[in-house]
């Protein structure tokens, strides 16, 4: 259960990725403190609370996305929020990830938090007032092997952050991103039993993987009016594990 974030009754969130995941805490945890959330993936969940409306969107595609912004302002007349978390991840290096591959994890990742920032950008700043949360991770943070095309995309999303936080200022919008750490998610599955994914969860300080509510949460603490002079921050939530480095002997 998610607790009741105050200064979010009543406004109305987008939140891409909102069908599994940090996506979908995130649009409980607005749900949850009186948001109405519009959850924007490719497949549709059968979990999504209410107050929570499913739209089917490619977030690479920017005519796509356009059109699910002027849904939402025929429909609610407004948008005060944005949760950019669709993404995924492909396994590679340098020398051995496709071509491909690596254009498909940035126009997901980067290109498609740049087009729905720049979708609801207009409204916002015509209202002055809004805020966007993008979800980058730790892995942009710090390197980590055999992970280039992520590790590069999520960077990327959090230098976008500092970025789009100086050209919106001005007009009262916020922009902000979180780095999660290692979450229990649909992602991290194949990781959650093996050697590997037990020695990541020991590196954090706090000994154990994050849940998506967690994440969830600071989402919502970001969008809410609660947090009204913070923007262009990137927040860890990672139970430590940027904050120094375990030796496990």
């Amino acid at each position: 259960m998610n607790p009741c974030i105050s200064g979010l009754e009543g406004k109305v969130v987008l939140v891409t990725g909102g069908a599994s995941g940090i996506g979908l805490a995130s649009a409980q945890a607005l749900a949850s403190s009186g948001a109405k959330v519009v959850c924007a993936d490719l497949q549709q969940s059968q979990d999504l609370p209410q107050g929570c409306e499913f739209r089917k969107l490619d977030v690479s595609s920017e005519k796509l996305t356009n059109e699910l912004v002027a849904y939402m302002l025929e429909r609610y007349g407004q948008i005060d929020g944005l949760v950019t978390s669709a993404g995924i991840s492909r396994v590679g290096d340098l020398q051995s990830m496709p071509l491909q591959e690596w254009e498909q994890v940035l126009q997901v990742n980067l290109t498609g938090t740049m087009l729905s920032a720049r979708a609801v950008a207009s409204h916002m700043k015509q209202r002055a007032q809004g805020s966007i949360v993008t979800i980058a991770s730790i892995n942009g943070m710090l390197g980590n092997p055999t992970n280039l095309a992520y590790c590069t995309s999520k960077g990327a999303v959090i230098q976008m952050v500092r970025s789009l936080a100086a050209d919106l200022g001005a007009y009262g919008v916020r922009v902000n991103s979180i780095s999660p750490g290692y979450i229990h998610t649909p992602m991290t599955t194949m990781l959650d039993e093996l050697p590997v994914g037990q020695a990541f969860e020991a590196m954090h300080l706090l000994k154990r993987a994050g849940k998506p509510q967690e994440v969830g949460n600071a989402v919502a603490f970001l969008l809410s009016d609660i947090s009204s002079f913070i923007t262009g921050v990137n927040l860890p939530v990672d139970g430590g594990f940027s904050a120094a480095k375990v030796i496990n002997i």
